[in-house]
Formats: structure tokens, sequence, C-alpha cells
């Protein structure tokens, strides 16, 4: 899909923004189930917002447990597929582990330069949401304003800190 010159768009990061994280092992994770999968309170409607205010929105995610052989494809799938019919416009998967050495796996800045190098200019706003130092660290490294989502702790190299999608979305548009 190209953009106009005036293009903004916002990468977000899945997990933890877009769904609700899972405990296992007492730490909270990625559901590797889609009975798991759960879309977070307001994700619909910032999404909407976003729409509406001509971002394109792009999902950017780490799924590490499809090579390491502790998710099927299908049940990735499937929650890909719940995040599209959120109105998204791409969802972008990196399947790697960190042993893989790939250049999609954040914080490296794969996924999301491969979206930038597939439109057809420059955007005019580029911003990355995430609730990990890998997404910030991402999203830095194409040259994105990034915001954490996070309840309790503080990072350096976000601009800002939001404890909720629609949060960061009303920061985004101030």
């Amino acid at each position: 899909m190209d953009l106009a010159v005036s293009s903004k768009v916002v990468f977000l990061d899945r997990d933890g923004v877009i769904n609700a994280l899972v405990e296992r092992d007492g730490k909270m994770v990625s559901p590797r189930v889609f009975r798991d999968f759960q879309v977070l309170q307001g994700v619909g409607e910032s999404i909407n917002i976003l729409r509406n205010e001509n971002f394109e929105i792009v999902v950017v995610t780490n799924q590490p447990d499809i090579s390491r052989g502790l998710m099927l494809q299908t049940e990735l799938d499937q929650m890909t597929n719940a995040v599209s019919e959120l109105g998204v416009h791409q969802v972008l998967i990196c399947p790697h582990s960190d042993e893989d050495a790939c250049l999609c796996r954040k914080p490296r800045p794969g996924l999301l330069k491969q979206y930038l190098d597939s439109i057809e200019s420059e955007p005019t706003q580029l911003w990355m949401i995430g609730d990990s130092e890998i997404d910030m660290q991402a999203g830095t490294k194409v040259g994105a304003k990034t915001i954490f989502i996070t309840s309790t702790k503080q990072i350096e190299g976000a601009m800002a800190t939001a404890t909720t999608l629609f949060e960061a979305v009303s920061f985004l548009l101030k």
C-alpha cells in the first residue's frame, strides 16, 4: 500500500500493548494459544482514532516461541487474524529467537525498516509504541518518537510513558 507524501506511521508492539500478557512460570509473557489471547480494553477505539487521523498502523512483534517449537503456527495465525480484524494496516512478525541472530528481531529495526522501505515517501510522523526497552530501541533506530507503555517502571530513551494504548494515542495526538 503506497502512502501519500504526508504519511503518518505508528508502529505498535503486540503483546502488552494490544493484548494482555499471561502468567507462566511466575512471569508475565506472551500467550502461546489463541484461547489465552485477549485484546486489552480500549485498543479497538485507539486504533480507530489513529485511523481517523490518517495514521498507517503497523504491528511489529517478536514471536520466538515459533522457532523454539513452543507455539504452533496455526495459533499464531489466529492471533494475527484477531489483530488484523482490529483495523491495523499490517502485522509484521519475527518468528526467530535470539540465537538465530536475524535482522528482524527487535531491538534490531529490521521489521520497521521492511515496512518503511515498502512505502513511497518518508513519513511526516513516525512513532513506536511498545512495552519493552527493545521496542524503544527499535523505534529509535529508525528515527521514531517512542512511547513506553508501563504501569510501574521508567526507562531511558522513551519520549513519553503511558499506562494504556489509549493514553499513548492521546499523547501522540497532542
